[in-house]
């Protein structure tokens, strides 16, 4: 059975995504990067807004403007860079005036691409509109063996969805949807691939998460943040509720024994061991 999902950039502006939540959507795609390989404006702001309010976050997507292979790698290894150790699939966008008409070229600009994202551990996939896919896609289609997100805009009541050589994953039937939370009009999905739901946090924690690394300093680094992270430290045992002289260890400073208590959940939970608290540290302690 399809389920109803949105896909959103910065052209959205600031999303409610509570209100997207209530009224019934069911996962999103963020867009990750931008043409000058900056992250996308919002993209922050809405991985953190799906997160906080439990709307499945199903990929994040790089329009591309790749016509060789080492542009496709440099940019598969920017979006990585951007995720920063999140775990999402990343979906190719390839329909821009510049890639039509490279042939097999396209194809193995698709294959680097993929490769690099797949190295890395995450799922990988291919965006594009039906027009462009049968034209410069189709004639090669055995050479790729990746699912399929396509553009056919369509009325879904009213005409049946894409038909491909590949699996199709999603069907994006609308630019024009409106929807709850969202100032203008949005793209809408119907998705036929597994949803995952956001894991749910076991408590609240009573410190804001962090809005910068942290890591061990000279200068100590101070302030709610580390108070989140010590918060969670302690909640998941690698970091004693009360230091030796009697007092609390949550004392919203990165200090030796709060970095030895997150280089022993790093390498619990089987992530890069160094002390430094980065995007996939907040995600484990935040989600164990």
């Amino acid at each position: 059975m399809s389920k109803k999902v949105i896909d959103v950039s910065s052209y959205q502006g600031v999303v409610n995504w509570y209100k997207v939540k209530a009224s019934g959507i069911e996962g999103a795609i963020l867009k990750v990067i931008r043409k000058d390989l900056n992250p996308d404006k919002q993209f922050e702001n809405n991985w953190k807004g799906c997160e906080n309010a439990g709307v499945p976050i199903i990929g994040v997507y790089n329009y591309s403007y790749a016509t060789t292979l080492d542009k496709a790698r440099a940019d598969a290894k920017k979006v990585l860079s951007i995720l920063a150790g999140r775990r999402a699939k990343v979906w190719l966008d390839v329909e821009d005036t510049c890639q039509k008409g490279l042939g097999i070229t396209l194809i193995r600009i698709i294959q680097a691409y993929q490769e690099i994202i797949e190295k890395a551990g995450l799922e990988f996939g291919v965006y594009t509109g039906l027009s462009f896919y049968n034209s410069y896609i189709k004639p090669w289609a055995g050479y790729l063996t990746c699912r399929f997100w396509i553009a056919r805009y369509r009325n879904p009541v009213t005409a049946n969805q894409p038909v491909i050589k590949h699996t199709l994953e999603g069907w994006q039937f609308s630019s024009e949807e409106r929807v709850p939370g969202i100032t203008g009009n949005v793209d809408m999905n119907l998705w036929y691939g597994e949803i995952m739901s956001m894991p749910e946090v076991p408590q609240k924690n009573p410190y804001s998460s962090p809005d910068k690394i942290l890591k061990l300093k000279l200068i100590r680094m101070r302030g709610h943040g580390v108070g989140w992270v010590q918060y969670h430290l302690v909640r998941l045992g690698f970091l004693p509720a009360r230091n030796k002289k009697g007092k609390s260890n949550i004392d919203e400073v990165y200090g030796p024994d709060t970095a030895e208590a997150v280089a022993k959940a790093q390498a619990h939970y089987g992530i890069e061991v160094d002390s430094i608290v980065g995007a996939m540290t907040v995600y484990v302690l935040r989600y164990n």
